[in-house]
């Protein structure tokens, strides 16, 4: 059993719940809206689920501008084990086609797609911006629409 009374003799109850006040009024926490949002790209990874350990592509992207500034935006996709693996990693590489215009990718294997996933991701790490499409209901929840030097 916790001891929560202890957690309670370290703070003042009345500030803890004046920034409660204070971040909810900001908006903070609220879903972000579907729409076109400019974003700098902070992850791109292929990891594992947690729940079975299949190969799962996370892109993730931080709003750069706007009242949602520093917000994140997040899209995973399971590429292993799906209805449709073949759907799933052309939608990956539909993305990573993005950062690569003259390049056509092709699936030669997980070991592969990692390692094109991670070379990407270095090349263009602090030397790109995105415009991303984002619809949190959508399969396709960030759809990049264009990528700019910076």
């Amino acid at each position: 059993m916790v001891d929560f009374d202890k957690f309670d003799d370290q703070i003042d109850v009345a500030e803890v719940n004046k920034k409660v006040k204070e971040a909810k009024d900001s908006g903070s926490f609220d879903d972000v809206p579907k729409g076109l949002y400019t974003c700098s790209v902070e992850k791109m990874e292929l990891g594992a689920t947690k729940k079975d350990g299949r190969p799962m592509f996370t892109l993730a992207c931080r709003i750069k501008e706007g009242k949602m500034k520093k917000r994140m935006l997040f899209m995973n996709r399971v590429v292993f084990g799906t209805k449709n693996d073949a759907n799933m990693i052309q939608s990956v590489l539909s993305i990573l086609e993005k950062f690569v215009p003259d390049e056509q990718l092709s699936f030669k294997g997980y070991a592969k797609l990692n390692d094109t996933i991670l070379d990407i991701f270095e090349d263009i790490q602090g030397k790109v911006e995105v415009d991303v499409d984002w619809d949190p209901d959508a399969f396709n929840s960030i759809s990049i629409k264009e990528v700019y030097d910076i």
